[in-house]
């Protein structure tokens, strides 16, 4: 680690997540105070936060920019967070195959790789092993329980609304009334506040979002029908089937045979 950055107050838009493999780090924003040992993650405060590493400190940092087109977050970070790495394994072992990669076309770098020159073809098998790592670090956010901002520039009760329904469990029904009257609203105005800033009402919104589960679940996992309807709420599989195929226009069982054959 560079003298340079090791001490100190640091201002920066963009993600920093450490996994501490020797030495200590302490980090703080505010009031909150944290401290990282060997064996644990660091998700780090942004846009500012205060960081103090040991001597003998060795990271592996993962540092990097992930915004919605209007360069907002996905996930604010206004704290710092630490966590034991066996918890989310997956995320050490994405990290860990970057690292390789890295160390295997850049010998000497240990810090700033984005001031490292390298050819075309290095830069592409970096890239295509991004997105591994931003699924588990998606997973992780999400496990941790923040959930995904939207775009600002919306109404903030729609905003509301739209992170409620994100994390809002697919099995479960939605009370849209009962909703409404936390913000204060009928559930008639929220509906057309809805329909107004996205397109669509809040029912067919979580229904999309329960069909791209059920379409995931029969793509990407051996699950039966039986229990991929189970998990969407239906308590018939056959209500699942009519459901699914209305959308769809082939039943469960029809789409995961054509996926597989393709």
């Amino acid at each position: 680690m560079f003298e340079s950055a090791r001490n100190g107050r640091y201002t920066s838009k963009e993600i920093s997540c450490w996994l501490v493999r020797k030495g200590r780090v302490e980090l703080s924003t505010g009031r909150n105070r944290v401290m990282a040992r060997p064996g644990e993650w660091a998700f780090v405060a942004s846009p500012t936060r205060t960081q103090s590493f040991s001597a003998d400190a060795e990271i592996l940092s993962i540092y990097f920019h992930f915004a919605w087109p209007g360069d907002e977050p996905l996930f604010p970070r206004p704290i710092n967070e630490v966590f034991s790495a066996t918890r989310f394994p997956n995320l050490e072992r994405t990290a860990v195959r970057l690292l390789q990669l890295v160390r295997r076309h850049m010998l000497k770098v240990d810090a700033n790789l984005h001031f490292e020159k390298c050819t075309l073809d290095a830069s592409l098998r970096v890239q295509a092993l991004l997105p591994d790592w931003l699924r588990a670090y998606i997973e992780t956010m999400l496990e941790l329980g923040h959930a995904p901002q939207r775009i600002t520039g919306l109404d903030e009760r729609v905003l509301q609304l739209v992170r409620e329904l994100d994390r809002h469990p697919l099995a479960d029904p939605f009370n849209e009334r009962r909703f409404a009257r936390t913000l204060g609203l009928s559930a008639q105005h929220l509906a057309a506040l809805f329909l107004h800033e996205y397109g669509t009402t809040p029912r067919r919104y979580l229904e999309r979002r329960r069909r791209e589960a059920a379409r995931h679940a029969l793509e990407h996992t051996s699950a039966s029908v039986k229990a991929v309807a189970f998990s969407l709420g239906f308590r018939y599989a056959s209500h699942f089937c009519a459901w699914f195929k209305e959308g769809e226009d082939r039943t469960p069982t029809e789409f995961r045979r054509r996926r597989n054959d393709v």
